[in-house]
């Protein structure tokens, strides 16, 4: 079996454990993955492209969302959704599928996968997917993980009414 092979299905164990542990524990199993993986991972870069590119994606996908969906009418504990979720989500579908697998692929499951966790709307987690992967691209694994605190915090404030 060739590395791609291996890093897809060691990835796919972990989208796995994500999505079918209950939470907090899946995002913690994933998270004790990523010593195991630290050196492949892109801590920070700074490519201007990607990062216009991500914020333009990421604006298109929240007023979607906005529009379309609206907002939550749940509070998950905030914690889990603005920290947690953020840095297992991070490690598995950009960091690890960017690091393991080609090119192609790791397009594919930083942006279709993930869009098939949030079931509540597929299409508009895919577009976030993709800001999200221009931003690992274009900033680095820390990078992309700010972007999806800050989302998830923002979708939490407005739940809460806060905004």
């Amino acid at each position: 079996m060739g590395d791609a092979a291996i890093g897809f299905v060691a990835l796919l164990f972990a989208v796995a454990v994500l999505a079918l542990a209950p939470r907090p524990l899946g995002y913690l199993a994933v998270l004790a993955l990523a010593p195991a993986f630290r050196r492949r991972v892109v801590w920070a870069r700074l490519a201007p492209p990607y990062l216009a590119l991500s914020a333009a994606m990421y604006l298109v996908a929240f007023l979607l969302d906005y529009v379309f969906v609206g907002v939550p009418q749940s509070l998950p504990p905030w914690w889990e959704t603005a920290v947690l979720a953020p840095l297992a989500e991070e490690l598995i579908f950009r960091a690890l599928a960017f690091a393991l697998l080609p090119s192609p692929l790791a397009w594919f499951f930083a942006v279709v996968l993930f869009g098939l966790l949030h079931p509540t709307n597929p299409f508009i987690a895919s577009l976030y997917g993709v800001s999200l992967a221009f931003m690992y691209r274009g900033g680095g694994y820390l990078a992309a993980v700010a972007l999806h605190a800050v989302n998830n915090a923002v979708w939490l404030a407005l739940a809460a009414g806060l905004l």
